[in-house]
């Protein structure tokens, strides 16, 4: 697998900073273990270093050169015409995103990686212009096509895509109007011209079933159909148990182990067992499915699920990272069927610490398939129906119960941050059509599950920590200083003092939780917290998780829906298989790399070999971040579509909700009952004028003096919805 990134900022990170230490392009493209292809788009955009100046060559040679007039950044746009470019610098990120002039934006479009050149500074804060476009974030659109002529043209469901294709003739792959397309572009917009392109998929009108989900599939570019050597590499697997199978496994067979999962799963990744020892401690068993053992690096199935990174879940669909063959049957933890494993064994004391454990390939035997909603009842009714049912597990679950409630109080202790946000779940009627909207449910079996996944990931990853050998990491750096003020000045407006100070900055958020729990301004101030804080994500160097208040953590836990996992699984056994970390060969890197690594002395061989494993878990771990945020992304905006869909049958309703959000166009505010957000656009309110004020988060009445600010009670009423881009728009009927 070549996990090469050649984006941009990579390859200007890795241009040396001085003449002296210059490089020329074959040196470059031997360094990253570049392809031919690879190569000739390493020279163009090296090239084009030169011609902005972020790059000087010298005789064939290349160096950077420092320019802190010019920036690379991705482009956001907005739908009123005006966008930003967010840099991929860490330390010019902190200075804020640079605002970019309907004019400044050339022929870009939203989420192309740019060069921008800073321009000026003004009240709103940077200004710039795009010099040019690096990387095209959109070769495919998907729209609703419009007929006009013999041609027509396309308009984009991404709203923040500001210009309609054009269509020609013989491009409209017989779309009738109306119809929802995927588009490919054949020519970016300029100040002449609009994007062009050519239809090469009709999806269907809205009325089509399933219309939303195949939009959002290719809009964010999830793969969906398995290749078919990857499909004949499932099917061809055989899952037999022998004695191959078992050697070197731990058979758990005789332990009581079951799994406990939602309703609809059906790709059980994890199983758990608990026994309490003679010493009055307990044995935690975390066996999580041997993916690894079947799907293999650099096989098509690895291939496969190293692009898509991640399984993708729909309320009626889930894309999952690999054939059902393996997700569903092989690899999934089914009841009363032998399934190879990896095992956390860990003995826990009464105050929650892993005192001891051990690492092991395992062979189990899963007693039951229990869901969340089973075990509640048991661990909340003990004599209950449901209970008596289970009585062969009931004291097992009851044990666990009293393990997860001391893992939670010393998380809690430790400084976890735990953010209990309601969550929307549609719900239909029988005709298949969305009956309402509900809080999902989370009850201390999804807690119980929760807290020991938590222990497992944090076990395996001390191990990686402690040897040490490199690892993906799963991360999430401390807040932004400029979000945590602007959210304690939020706070603060609601009379409640947030601060981060302390040797444990966690324990601000946590104090605040507690402050707000059942108050008026509890969903909004937990939201707003939530959005203060960096995103998580996946690394090979360990800087802690600071939600978590985890010096070291990982993910080791879901290995059927998520590729770091399996990757986490190939490293731990080459270390359990060969018993020694000095003595691994790596599953990571490919044949022609292990050669080309066993080719030098001893120690410079292990120095270079940590450096390349380092380098594509790096590599490995930025492609599962994409993937993941990808996967949210789309999962989101289905919800979103669904919602939208929900409001269209209640326009002209009218509905309890909180203002979410206050900007100058108008404010947002999520109605009570129903999870969904909405706009009241300030030219609705036309008995007034309204001024906003930015610092504080609020629109004052110029006559009347009424002020809308963040956390207000309001009525409002259902205007209009337009459900391809579920947007919902409210008024105003009274502040409550």
């Amino acid at each position: 697998m070549n996990t090469t990134d050649l984006s941009p900022q990579k390859i200007l990170q890795a241009l040396p900073k001085s003449r002296e230490r210059s490089i020329s392009l074959n040196e470059m493209a031997e360094v990253l273990n570049l392809s031919d292809a690879q190569k000739i788009a390493l020279h163009k955009t090296l090239e084009k270093f030169v011609r902005l100046k972020l790059a000087a060559a010298e005789k064939g040679r290349y160096f950077r050169k420092p320019n802190s007039a010019v920036l690379i950044g991705t482009l956001r746009c907005t739908r009123t015409g005006y966008a930003f470019v967010t840099p991929d610098d860490e330390r010019e990120r902190e200075r804020g995103d640079l605002f970019i002039s309907e004019k400044g934006i050339g022929s870009a479009m939203h989420g192309d990686k740019v060069i921008v050149r800073v321009i000026g500074q003004s009240a709103r804060g940077r200004d710039g212009w795009i010099e040019t476009v690096l990387q095209r974030a959109n070769k495919t659109v998907v729209g609703k096509f419009s007929k006009s002529g013999n041609g027509g043209y396309v308009t984009p469901i991404e709203t923040r895509l500001l210009y309609d294709i054009e269509i020609a003739p013989a491009d409209t792959h017989k779309a009738r109007h109306g119809e929802f397309v995927h588009v490919e572009i054949t020519r970016v917009p300029s100040s002449h011209k609009l994007p062009a392109g050519r239809i090469i998929e009709v999806l269907g009108d809205e009325t089509t079933k399933g219309i939303d989900i195949e939009i959002i599939i290719r809009k964010h570019n999830l793969p969906f159909v398995f290749p078919q050597p990857a499909l004949s590499e499932a099917e061809n697997i055989d899952d037999a148990i022998n004695e191959t199978t078992l050697s070197g496994r731990e058979d758990l067979r005789h332990w009581l182990t079951i799994t406990i999962d939602g309703e609809t799963a059906r790709d059980f990744d994890d199983a758990v067992s608990l026994d309490v020892l003679a010493n009055g401690r307990m044995r935690l068993g975390v066996h999580i499915a041997d993916v690894s053992y079947f799907v293999r690096d650099g096989s098509p199935l690895d291939e496969e699920a190293f692009r898509r990174g991640t399984s993708v879940y729909f309320p009626e669909r889930a894309i999952p990272m690999l054939p059902e063959r393996l997700s569903n049957d092989v690899c999934s933890l089914r009841p009363r069927v032998d399934r190879l494993t990896m095992s956390a064994i860990m003995e826990v004391d009464g105050k929650g610490r892993v005192v001891d454990y051990r690492l092991t390939p395992s062979i189990i035997h899963s007693r039951e398939r229990m869901t969340y909603t089973a075990v509640n009842e048991i661990l909340t009714n003990p004599e209950g129906e449901t209970a008596n049912r289970y009585a062969h597990i009931k004291e097992m679950l009851l044990a666990m119960r009293d393990l997860a409630l001391v893992l939670i109080k010393r998380r809690e202790a430790q400084g976890a941050i735990d953010f209990d946000l309601p969550e929307a779940e549609l719900f239909f009627n029988d005709e298949g059509q969305i009956g309402g909207i509900v809080r999902a449910e989370r009850n201390l079996a999804h807690r119980l599950i929760e807290e020991f996944m938590l222990m497992a990931n944090e076990t395996v990853a001390t191990h990686f920590e402690k040897l040490p050998v490199p690892c993906v990491y799963r991360i999430h750096d401390e807040p932004n200083p400029p979000k945590v003020k602007e959210f304690s000045e939020i706070a603060a407006s609601f009379g409640h003092n947030f601060s981060m100070h302390g040797d444990t900055p966690q324990r601000g958020f946590q104090h605040l939780a507690r402050e707000i729990e059942g108050k008026p301004e509890e969903r909004m101030l937990s939201y707003l917290m939530l959005r203060s804080m960096q995103r998580a994500k996946y690394s090979a160097k360990n800087t802690g998780h600071f939600g978590l208040a985890m010096k070291t953590y990982t993910h080791f836990t879901s290995p059927i829906r998520r590729y770091p996992d399996l990757i986490v699984h190939r490293l731990l056994r080459e270390i359990i298989e060969k018993g020694n970390a000095d003595e691994a060969d790596w599953q990571v890197l490919d044949l022609g790399q292990k050669r080309a690594l066993k080719q030098m002395d001893r120690e410079v061989f292990e120095e270079a070999r940590e450096i390349e494993i380092r380098r594509m878990l790096e590599s490995i771990a930025e492609q599962s971040s994409l993937r993941e945020r990808a996967a949210d992304d789309a999962e989101r905006e289905l919800m979103d579509w669904r919602k939208a869909d929900f409001m269209a049958e209640h326009v002209g309703s009218q509905f309890n909700g909180v203002i979410t959000s206050i900007k100058d166009f108008g404010f947002y505010v999520e109605l009570e009952d129903y999870f969904v957000e909405g706009l009241v656009h300030i030219t609705t309110l036309a008995d007034d004028t309204y001024i906003y004020n930015e610092r504080r988060h609020r629109l004052t009445a110029k006559r009347s003096g009424l002020q809308l600010q963040l956390g207000d009670l309001v009525r409002v009423s259902v205007d209009k919805v337009d459900r391809d881009r579920h947007l919902i728009d409210f008024s105003l009927v009274k502040k409550r």
